[in-house]
């Protein structure tokens, strides 16, 4: 009976070294600047709880105050849609900030790390795409914290700057009950924003990773020259052992992020068609475009963020089988315990269901992204014909007036 070796490579003190510097840094940073890093234990995590809890304290009461004021004031179409995004963004921040905190508490990401490291060692990684890749992520990343910090800072002048304001803009103005702690509620909107772009940016990063990994592995099987019959059979089981590793990987990943893409999914969706009502109420020139384009790239980037990177991972893994089964040196000639275990790892590779799902209900892909698209533009344009025109709205609220 043939003997084999692990193909796992043992984790090197290099490559353990390595690990942190492959996976998220920068955004580890920023989060213990913003006293949100709770992977390390030691008396700075209780500091960084006690901040935590006063801050999502304040952006829950944001939150609650700045529906009751949208819902218990009269506005046009195009207003109670701003208004509501408002409130969902807000919303979509708070989560993606419990959601990280859990993550780091539970140990999702060092265990994620190791067990991916463990498989080919980071190769993948190493590689000069996967740096390279690595590398302009990290920039989005900042350039993404830098213009989010711009836009709340620019709407916050407009507003101090502005000679007449809406009356929604009237009443969150005593937020905190003074007008002069207005400043504040910019603050903690900038934090909770910031907050949902690191956690944003950990998905992409993490499925990154894992693409980069499982892409490396298909190259190596294009590559895998077959024709020497006394090591073909070894290298086989090994490559069946790192295809078992990275299946152990993607189902880990999935389990890590299937909730939080979900609940973003279903929180996005609404804030999409009400970015779309306000434009379709408020664009009249290129002057009003350019200021709902800030409103318009978020909403984007918010879906996108959540289902391109797992979509592109799906489809490197749908790759893989054909990678093996394009290779002619492992087929022919045929020699019978090579075609035996070829065709088991073939057969393993035959796990449709491998990808980061929206909940277990359905594998985040390019399909899935189209059909979500279309249902919005569907939904669009159910509430664009009901919606009440803008004329009949604005002599209705004459009418009343007088």
């Amino acid at each position: 009976m043939m003997k084999t070796r692990s193909y796992s490579i043992p984790l090197t003190l290099e490559a353990a070294k390595s690990i942190e510097e492959c996976f998220a840094s920068n955004i580890f940073r920023v989060a213990s600047f913003l006293r949100i890093n709770f992977d390390t234990p030691g008396p700075c995590r209780k500091i960084n709880f006690l901040i935590t809890f006063i801050l999502f304290i304040l952006g829950i009461y944001t939150v609650t105050y700045n529906a009751g004021v949208t819902f218990s004031t009269h506005h046009d179409t195009a207003e109670l849609a701003a208004q509501l995004l408002i409130v969902l963004w807000a919303i979509q921040s708070i989560i993606s900030g419990l959601f990280l905190i859990n993550w780091q508490l539970n140990g999702e990401f060092a265990f994620f790390r190791q067990i991916l490291a463990e498989c080919q060692n980071l190769r993948g990684l190493k590689c000069e795409r996967g740096k390279s890749m690595m590398k302009i992520t990290n920039r989005y990343f900042h350039f993404q914290i830098f213009v989010t910090c711009m836009i709340t800072s620019a709407f916050a002048l407009n507003y101090h700057f502005e000679d007449k304001h809406s009356e929604f803009n009237k009443k969150q103005s005593y937020i905190f009950y003074y007008q002069e702690l207005r400043p504040i509620y910019t603050l903690i909107t900038t934090y909770l924003y910031i907050i949902w772009n690191m956690t944003l940016f950990v998905l992409i990063l993490y499925t990154n990773a894992t693409y980069l990994e499982v892409k490396y592995f298909n190259e190596q099987l294009e590559q895998f020259d077959g024709s020497d019959d006394s090591s073909t059979c070894q290298q086989l089981i090994e490559y069946l052992e790192v295809y078992s590793n990275l299946c152990t990987v993607i189902r880990k990943l999935d389990v890590i992020f299937r909730l939080y893409t979900f609940i973003m999914i279903v929180i996005t969706v609404p804030s999409m068609i009400f970015t779309l009502m306000m434009m379709n109420h408020r664009i009249h020139g290129l002057l009003d475009l350019f200021m709902c384009m800030p409103t318009i790239a978020l909403c984007a980037f918010s879906f996108f963020a959540v289902t391109i990177s797992p979509a592109r991972l799906h489809d490197e893994i749908n790759k893989t089988k054909g990678c093996i089964c394009q290779n002619k040196s492992i087929w022919f000639p045929y020699r019978k315990e090579v075609y035996l275990i070829a065709n088991t790892l073939t057969c393993h590779m035959e796990q449709f269901d491998l990808g980061v799902s929206v909940w277990g209900f359905a594998i985040l892909s390019r399909p899935l992204i189209l059909g979500t698209l279309s249902a919005t533009a569907m939904m669009l344009s159910l509430l664009a014909e009901l919606a009440p025109k803008t004329d009949l709205l604005n002599l209705s609220n004459k009418l009343f007036a007088r």
